[in-house]
């Protein structure tokens, strides 16, 4: 029961203005009185605001944003940190780039500011010296951020500065971290109509993945998680819409974190979600209304090797050096250079010219490339090239310059101004060598259309890859926005890989080919938004060190070091910039983690929320956000758990009865798929491993090349679904998709890691009354959900679990209808959304007369939710459960259809 508007609402700013409009630079203001729980989201109430706080405004934030925020900034007592060079073009100083693989000295040589003292007292001012204490960046894309971080130095975006003024209290600067990975920063939610414990587990992720909560609402609120349009917090937000406090589904939630991406609010968004409609405006879908920084032109703009760029308005490069890589230059026309020269002086670029000289030898065949052809490395802040090699690319990155394709320079005409390359894959140079396998790899689009495709396209061919825009039987992978359509339904039928665009970002991101198997690529929302999240993956700079020849001791150390001034030698940064991997781990007590190191099951899966911190990937640094993404909440945990291999299951052959129901085939020759580590087109490989004995099915874990090895010898198989297994090996006992799938099978046999172990070690596998002992033990697990193994597993062999049971399953169930039918099939059930009065009324008696005893399984299942209640009239009185009844029925293969145990509607009778 929602509490009436004048309890939940606490004392309140009338003038704060959503983060989307600029904050008044007039100062009414009513402080907020929270309470000592939300308190922890504050340094401190302070008068003034920014008292002791001594800023820079990177130049990643536009002209205009950045006047505002200095003139909130000193209203509230903060001092501009003192600039160790100028660097800028009248107020906007110059963009850079990251460093990598550089000298210690050179983080101080690119600072454009005082960074702290080495074990510094914390006072920012020394002498006329006003030492940064915070930067105010959209991203943190820039040369210093490393030495930031070490330093002590916050990174925060500017609603950190509004929101602070705008409450009178300076927030904690994590929850406005400027890190992609924090992907809920800047956002303060109040949940509603929520149970306590699925409450409590979203408000941990949005905190652990850099968000806010409030108990009450409060007016620095930006979002209210509702499902129904009513009840006094909402009522409130209505009539004070000047507050701009957004109130949205919880689906928002469940999809951004599935997808580690922030999501379109517009979908989610009350009153008349279109979520809850089935339906969302296609012009928010449309390739073309992409965001502009994934632009990729058509063919017919595309000459040799340089883009037809369009002469620009304004001077956007006023101020900067551009060299043009000497590989480049080779490879491109004369007039396609001369082209190219000419519009970047045209935008106010100095474009550095070659050494005198050292463009003679270009027409001469065979002729070795000079070193460089740059004089004074000084004079460049940016250098194109294509390809991450050769001698410029390694000296412009260890060196902190703007380092992009291009395709970075086209987007920089189109838009008429520069951003940093590294947050586009394809605005960055690219490895020079294919990614290993890619080869065998030919990959179809489906639902991304213009810009979206285009740049998929284009990532696909980089890799190696080969790009088909139909769909054949020698497609291996379906790129696809939707889980519709005729190429969809091919892939399924043809056992092809059906993944969303971060299968492609991902794999191009760490530059090696990635399983598809991943619940991130195999996830698809129910409304059609992926196509406007292509191009959000960034380009993964704390594992560049690979392709930047490092100084260490040769000429390239000395040229390094000229360009460094005596004050940087006598105060050198502490802090070598190859570190920058650890950055973030180290400042937050957490630990990166590679994709290499997951012990997750699925071959080179992505790791964590896939967020990336200037492009780098890593699991949540605080411990809550890995508690949090593990537990959203139990309805959404099971989703996240399932989803994985719901595609998959849709490949198994279907039967109808002779009453017409379709029930899933369970037969040892159906085709079955290939190990993921060892997966191959090979027909006849598949065809093997479906007349092997024994089809082994991991989870919580994958076996090495040396056991597939051994497993194959003694004419065993690994297969990836249920259906087509014989033994599932796993470490202990947790509700994944592949455990309850074995359970649902009844005929599968749940074993321990030793079983394996054991089999192969003796050179034949271990059967019949022996497997007993192999049993796997989790006596916490079992007591958590109150059955035994053993028990469960003697059950479902003796009868399947739902066999002629129909589940009705309401539309906000979760897990949704399609992650369930794929277990209730399983199981021998039939699943479905609605029914026909007639056979309802007819499948409600038999069920009545069934439910005499508590064994006895009804005709129908009705699988429901609070949110689907003014639904439940029309079942006539029969037992109304959660969904829990099908997901912890199937791990004790039993059903006491007369307990009250999941009845949620045992309370209305």
């Amino acid at each position: 029961m929602e509490e009436p508007a004048s309890n939940i609402v606490g004392t309140y700013n009338e003038h704060r203005v959503a983060s989307a409009r600029p904050l008044p630079i007039a100062g009414q203001r009513k402080v907020i009185n929270f309470s000592e729980i939300e308190q922890q989201f504050f340094v401190r109430q302070a008068n003034p605001v920014f008292d002791g706080v001594v800023y820079w405004i990177s130049p990643s934030i536009s002209l205009s944003d950045r006047e505002r925020l200095e003139q909130l900034l000193e209203k509230g007592g903060a001092q501009a940190a003192t600039k160790r060079h100028d660097g800028g073009i009248g107020k906007q100083q110059k963009l850079n780039g990251v460093l990598v693989n550089a000298l210690p000295q050179m983080a101080k040589h690119v600072a454009r500011f005082y960074l702290p003292s080495a074990g510094g007292t914390g006072k920012t001012e020394v002498g006329q010296v006003l030492r940064v204490t915070h930067v105010i960046s959209a991203d943190t894309h820039f040369a210093e951020y490393v030495a930031c971080v070490d330093t002590g130095v916050k990174v925060v975006t500017g609603a950190w500065v509004e929101r602070s003024m705008a409450t009178g209290w300076q927030y904690v600067e994590r929850f406005f971290s400027a890190a992609s990975e924090d992907i809920f920063s800047g956002m303060v939610v109040v949940p509603a109509q929520m149970p306590v414990s699925d409450k409590e587990t979203l408000l941990a992720s949005v905190m652990a993945l850099g968000g806010q909560w409030r108990e009450k609402m409060r007016a620095d609120a930006t979002h209210l998680i509702l499902l129904r349009d009513e009840g006094a917090k909402y009522e409130y937000i209505k009539t004070r819409p000047e507050l701009g406090i957004t109130a949205v589904l919880p689906h928002w939630f469940k999809d951004t974190l599935n997808l580690w991406n922030r999501m379109p609010l517009e979908p989610y968004v009350f009153p008349n979600p279109p979520m809850l409609q089935g339906r969302v405006s296609h012009a928010n879908n449309s390739g073309e209304t992409q965001q502009e920084t994934v632009s990729v032109p058509n063919a017919e703009t595309h000459n040799g090797n340089v883009y037809e760029l369009s002469k620009p308005t304004r001077a956007f490069l006023e101020g900067y050096g551009v060299a043009i890589d000497s590989q480049l230059r080779y490879s491109m026309s004369t007039g396609a250079l001369e082209r190219l020269t000419q519009r970047l002086g045209e935008a106010g670029a100095r474009v550095i010219e070659p050494e005198a000289g050292a463009a003679e030898g270009k027409a001469e065949a065979g002729r070795e490339l000079p070193e460089s052809l740059v004089a004074n490395w000084e004079e460049v802040d940016v250098l194109i090239c294509q390809h991450r090699e050769g001698y410029e690319y390694s000296k412009a990155s260890r060196l902190g310059k703007l380092v992009g394709t291009l395709l970075w320079i086209y987007q920089a005409f189109l838009t008429q101004r520069l951003t940093a390359p590294t947050r586009r894959l394809l605005h960055y140079p690219q490895p020079a060598t294919a990614v290993e396998h890619m080869d065998r790899v030919r990959v179809t689009i489906s639902h991304y259309s213009g810009s979206a495709r285009r740049y998929l396209a284009r990532l696909v061919a980089a890799m190696g890859a080969e790009y088909a825009p139909r769909m054949t039987r020698a497609t291996t992978h379906l790129v696809t926005a939707r889980a519709e359509g005729r190429k969809y339904a091919a892939a399924l039928a043809w056992n092809v890989d059906v993944v969303n665009h971060q299968w492609v970002e991902q794999s191009f991101q760490r530059w090696r080919l990635l399983a598809a198997s991943h619940p991130m690529f195999t996830y698809f929302p129910q409304l059609p938004v992926l196509n406007g999240l292509v191009g959000a993956t960034e380009v993964n700079v704390a594992r560049l060190g690979r392709w930047v020849e490092a100084p260490g001791g040769s000429l390239a150390e000395a040229s390094d070091m000229d360009v460094l001034r005596d004050s940087d030698l006598e105060e050198g940064a502490e802090t070598s910039t190859a570190a920058r991997a650890d950055v973030d781990a180290d400042a937050s007590g957490g630990e990166t983690k590679s994709v290499e190191e997951s012990p997750d099951e699925g071959a080179q899966e992505p790791a964590g929320p896939a967020a990336t911190v200037l492009g780098q990937t890593r699991q949540p640094s605080r411990a809550a956000a890995v508690a949090a993404s593990r537990t959203l909440s139990e309805m959404m945990e099971a989703t996240n758990l399932f989803e994985t291999e719901l595609r998959r299951e849709r490949l198994h052959r279907y039967r109808r009865t002779a009453g017409g129901r379709r029930t899933l085939v369970l037969a040892d020759d159906a085709a079955p798929e290939s190990s993921k580590r060892a997966r191959t087109d090979s027909v006849r490989e598949r065809r093997q491993a479906a007349d092997a004995a024994v089809r082994i099915l991991f989870t919580q874990m994958r076996p090495d090349t040396a056991e597939l090895a051994q497993i194959a010898a003694l004419g065993g198989a690994v297969v990836e679904d249920a259906a087509h297994a014989t033994h599932l090996v796993c470490r202990s006992i947790k509700r994944t998709m592949k455990l309850l799938a074995a359970l649902a099978c009844g005929r599968v046999c749940v074993v321990s890691q030793q079983w394996l172990a054991d089999s192969l070690a003796r050179g034949a596998w271990i059967a019949g009354g022996d497997l007993e002992q192999y049993s796997v033990v989790d006596a916490d697990a079992e007591a958590r959900w109150n059955f035994r193994l053993v028990e469960s597993q003697r059950r479902g062999r003796a009868r399947r679990l739902l066999e002629g049971v129909t589940v009705l399953v309401t539309p906000h169930v979760e897990p949704p209808l399609e992650t369930l039918r794929a277990l209730v099939e399983l199981a021998g059930g039939e699943t479905v959304s609605t029914l026909p009065d007639a056979r309802l009324r007819r499948l409600a008696r038999a069920s009545a007369r069934a439910m005499g005893g508590a064994e006895h399984a009804p005709a129908l299942l009705i699988v429901s939710c609070e949110a689907d209640r003014g639904m439940w009239y029309m079942f006539q009185g029969l037992p109304i459960y959660a969904a829990e009844v099908i997901l912890t029925g199937l791990l004790r293969q039993q059903i006491h259809y007369a307990s009250s145990e999941f009845n949620i509607a045992a309370g209305d009778a």
